[in-house]
């Protein structure tokens, strides 16, 4: 039977410290095989009647080292969204043992921070490896997956490691992560003008923060509470006697930065594996009416966002949804590709599952 909705499902980071581990995913790769769909890449979708797309965020060196051979066991295609300044040089890596031993989120902050390719991410020799097979393709999931301040209003502070800030600060904050900085809300750079806070308020405060000695360090809830109560009085005397140095970028900047970082993102993977780069994973799933424009003045085919629906057969949209499995077992997700497989069906589920939230 002919379905009417191409379910994309969409995983991160797949190892034993992480949401799904090596054996869950193996129950998913399982249950897809059985579910007698056919695995699908970009350039067979527009003329798909039915299949299923399995695509991987961020391009773990996991992928290489332990789902891949699983893969090609089973015979399943996937995409995978390549972060070019994080992807290094070198020959493959050994298959069967993990590449890095820490967590997602311990390996983004220290490809972040160091803005250079990390061993918890693929070599483009394991990418063009798994090209060879024919059932891996490699796409864009921009240069350096950034976050920026998007409020020049200030949430908290960074006090590691009782109360750190995201793994992204040294994005946000052009590589300072001195415990004391001010912290503010975060998001995508490819979807937000960014602000560009004071560097001298970040001085003050580092430089009061040391200042302070073991006082600086708090070991409880009611010190993070108490100090940061501190942090903000030194950041009202600071901005009584100095003019505030933080600016928002310009609409011409945002549009010059977000083209140059998708532009480059395709450069990089036709300069290293060649073919035709021209989809685009948007970074958590964000963007607004400026990402659009620029990525379609990029060359972007098509865009992978994070929210879930249909994706109908015959009039695909340019935006593809997806749906991130949950750490379950195959009877949850043969349910999911059956809701996902008609337009109606994941429609209402849609609805239904925004009502549920708060």
């Amino acid at each position: 039977m002919k379905t009417s909705s191409i379910p994309v499902l969409t995983y991160h980071r797949v190892a034993a410290q992480e949401k799904i581990d090596p054996q869950r995913f193996e129950i998913h790769l399982r249950t897809l095989a059985a579910s007698g769909l056919r695995s699908l890449l970009p350039g067979e979708l527009s003329k798909a009647h039915g299949g299923y797309v399995l695509t991987f965020d961020d391009a773990f060196a996991d992928l290489w080292t332990t789902l891949f051979p699983r893969l090609l066991a089973y015979g399943i295609k996937a995409v995978v969204f390549v972060i070019p300044a994080r992807t290094g040089d070198g020959p493959p890596r050994p298959q069967g043992r993990p590449a890095f031993s820490g967590t997602a989120n311990q390996a983004h902050q220290a490809a972040a921070e160091s803005n250079a390719p990390h061993s918890a991410f693929l070599r483009w020799s394991e990418l063009a490896a798994m090209e060879a097979s024919g059932l891996v393709q490699a796409q864009s999931h921009a240069y350096q997956h950034a976050m920026g301040w998007i409020s020049d209003t200030i949430q908290r502070f960074h006090l590691p490691p009782a109360a750190p800030g995201h793994w992204s600060l040294g994005q946000c904050t052009h590589g300072d992560v001195r415990a004391g900085i001010p912290l503010y809300l975060r998001g995508s750079a490819l979807a937000h003008r960014l602000y560009h806070d004071d560097p001298r308020l970040r001085d003050h405060l580092a430089a009061w923060l040391t200042q302070q000695g073991d006082a600086g360090r708090p070991a409880s809830v009611a010190a993070v509470s108490d100090l940061r109560k501190a942090l903000f009085e030194q950041v009202a005397a600071f901005k009584r006697s100095q003019v505030d140095g933080g600016r928002w970028e310009t609409e011409k900047e945002r549009r010059q930065r977000t083209l140059a970082e998708m532009t480059r993102a395709r450069a990089a993977l036709v300069e290293h594996l060649g073919g035709r780069r021209d989809e685009l994973c948007l970074p958590w799933g964000q963007y607004d009416s400026v990402t659009l424009d620029c990525a379609r003045e990029a060359g972007i085919q098509r865009i992978y966002g994070l929210e879930r629906g249909s994706n109908p057969t015959g009039r695909l949209g340019w935006i593809i949804n997806r749906f991130e499995p949950r750490p379950r077992g195959a009877l949850w997700l043969k349910s999911r590709l059956w809701i996902y497989r008609s337009r109606i069906r994941s429609a209402i589920y849609c609805q239904l599952s925004r009502r549920r939230k708060p």
